[in-house]
């Protein structure tokens, strides 16, 4: 494992699914990893197209499925978000804020709903898909504010957004001071100007860039998936 690296996945390690019938036990395999993967903090991009794997990859990671073959190794304090929301409708940001922080972790969340222009006083069932997803972006940036180093696994953060808030949270994520890996499962590539890799899966093969190929993201995802 490289020194600085908080995600590792040896070689050949499959991610699907797993059932176990009385006389046997039946793996699906979605995704094989076709080299070593090592990332460290820093922004990096999971793209591929729909129903390739990607969610159960992050749940994998996540420590909420095992892996059906080889070795996942995070060095870091992990958080999953899913890419839905799922609380009382009737909950105010506020109270739900209040309900997980306390103190500056609290005020910190409260200023990024100032930034991000979220009402905390909305009901989130009343929220449209864009603010939900803000609450889960605060509670996400909070979340890797309290720990020494903290590893993202973030679904489709920014469906929803409108392009403004979209800049403005990639933005965020690349200035950010701490030690943070950010694993975002991401279509919107063309509001990514900083980003330190990019995962892909194609053809069942999960494959990993740490240079872009061309001068965007979109190029690179489009040759790893050639």
């Amino acid at each position: 494992m490289a020194k600085d690296s908080l995600l590792h996945i040896t070689s050949g390690t499959r991610f699907g699914y797993r059932t176990r019938l009385p006389w046997k036990r039946v793996d699906r395999c979605l995704v094989e990893v076709a080299e070593e993967v090592s990332a460290g903090a820093g922004l990096h991009l999971l793209v591929a197209p729909n129903g390739s794997g990607k969610t159960t990859l992050l749940r994998t990671l996540a420590g909420l499925s095992p892996a059906l073959q080889g070795t996942v190794k995070a060095e870091a304090q992990v958080h999953y978000f899913a890419d839905e929301l799922r609380v009382d409708p009737e909950m105010k940001p506020r109270t739900f804020f209040r309900a997980w922080f306390s103190g500056e972790s609290l005020a910190a969340a409260e200023k990024l709903a100032e930034t991000l222009r979220l009402s905390l006083t909305t009901p989130i069932g009343k929220l449209s898909r864009g603010n939900r997803q803000k609450v889960l972006l605060i509670m996400a940036e909070v979340k890797a504010a309290q720990s020494d180093t903290s590893l993202l696994l973030m679904d489709e953060p920014l469906t929803g957004l409108d392009a403004e808030t979209r800049e403005q949270v990639t933005q965020l994520w690349a200035e950010a001071k701490t030690p943070t890996m950010r694993l975002v499962i991401m279509h919107e590539l063309e509001c990514v100007r900083q980003a330190d890799s990019l995962l892909t899966i194609a053809h069942g093969r999960l494959r990993h860039a740490t240079t872009r190929a061309g001068s965007t993201w979109m190029e690179t995802y489009r040759s790893l998936q050639s």
